[in-house]
């Protein structure tokens, strides 16, 4: 055999078992993450994230548990599973009080009125015509804080208020077992589909409140090493799915039919009015505060509430020092 030849295999036998060696260290060093998430269009970035590879490309390996609401997810996260929860913002400062405060908000997935809606059967043509009537939401959900300002505004008075899960709301209303439920989009569109002859949109959260989609993690976890540097990792591959979400529909649509059956046209209605901050911006504390103010007039909540004890800055002012705005004082 010829040397130079010898030579030229054996330098490629090496070179094989370096790759070898080089992609199994590569595949050792991914960092498990189990994030909890929905079947929400508020999560297109995280879906599109996915898709494109990105949290790999981060070095992230991610095991996504799907939820019907953050509400149902943090009673999961609360006994020490998962690692990055997604849910409202209610259901995010209750929990923050349950854990004694081991959990912190890490970004705002995005923070709209008009796609939380009051869906009603159509006898329910006006605010007053819901008196001594049976809603319903998922307790302890945003929606508790919707229907609540809801019914305080309008000065509503008797009705009854019952706890369902999300995916059960439609079939609930149409079926008259209530006469309206308040909670997030595509629930509302969905009950139209099911039973467009029964029921409509009462209203939506405009005027009554602002609803957030936001991602928490344990304080505990962030306050280590390789916590922080994880949830930086999933941070900038998140907000690069952001923009590949908003710049390719047709690839959302195509993800959300294939996972949860929903169609192109819900997508779109749904996440129209989403304001997609990623960021704690001046919008974001007032909203905030005023949650707390009514959480303290229902007994939710006592004392003040100090926002820097409950966000996560790091992870956004690393990426962009622009997203953080200096958190106000307790209120």
């Amino acid at each position: 055999m010829d040397v130079s030849l010898k030579k030229w295999r054996t330098f490629l036998a090496a070179g094989i078992a370096a790759m070898l060696v080089s992609g199994s260290a590569s595949a050792q060093e991914m960092k498990k993450l189990t994030v909890f998430i929905g079947p929400v269009p508020a999560y297109d970035g995280i879906w599109m994230a996915d898709t494109k590879g990105f949290y790999k490309a981060e070095g992230l390996d991610i095991t996504f548990r799907d939820f019907p609401s953050g509400t149902t997810a943090l009673q999961t996260f609360i006994t020490g599973h998962g690692d990055i929860v997604f849910n409202g913002d209610l259901p995010g400062v209750r929990h923050w009080i349950t854990a004694k405060k081991d959990y912190r908000l890490i970004t705002i997935t995005e923070r709209n009125a008009a796609s939380y809606v009051a869906a009603a059967r159509k006898e329910i043509a006006k605010p007053a015509d819901l008196k001594d009537k049976v809603v319903a939401t998922r307790v302890g959900s945003t929606g508790s804080w919707f229907v609540a300002e809801f019914l305080n505004k309008n000065k509503v008075s008797g009705v009854s208020v019952k706890n369902l899960d999300t995916q059960v709301l439609p079939t609930a209303l149409c079926q008259g077992d209530i006469s309206a439920f308040f909670i997030w989009e595509p629930f509302g569109s969905r009950a139209l589909q099911v039973c467009p002859d029964k029921v409509h949109i009462l209203s939506t959260a405009e005027g009554y409140i602002n609803g957030y989609t936001v991602a928490g993690a344990r304080a505990s976890w962030l306050a280590t090493p390789e916590g922080a540097d994880i949830a930086k990792r999933f941070l900038r591959a998140t907000l690069n799915g952001v923009d590949v979400a908003l710049s390719d529909r047709a690839a959302v649509a195509a993800y959300a039919n294939a996972k949860y059956g929903m169609t192109a046209d819900v997508i779109e209605s749904v996440s129209k009015p989403y304001i997609r901050s990623n960021a704690f911006d001046q919008v974001f504390y007032t909203d905030y505060c005023n949650l707390a103010a009514w959480m303290r007039s229902e007994k939710l909540m006592e004392g003040q509430f100090d926002i820097k004890e409950f966000i996560w800055a790091d992870g956004l002012a690393a990426i962009d020092p622009k997203r953080v705005l200096p958190p106000p004082p307790p209120c």
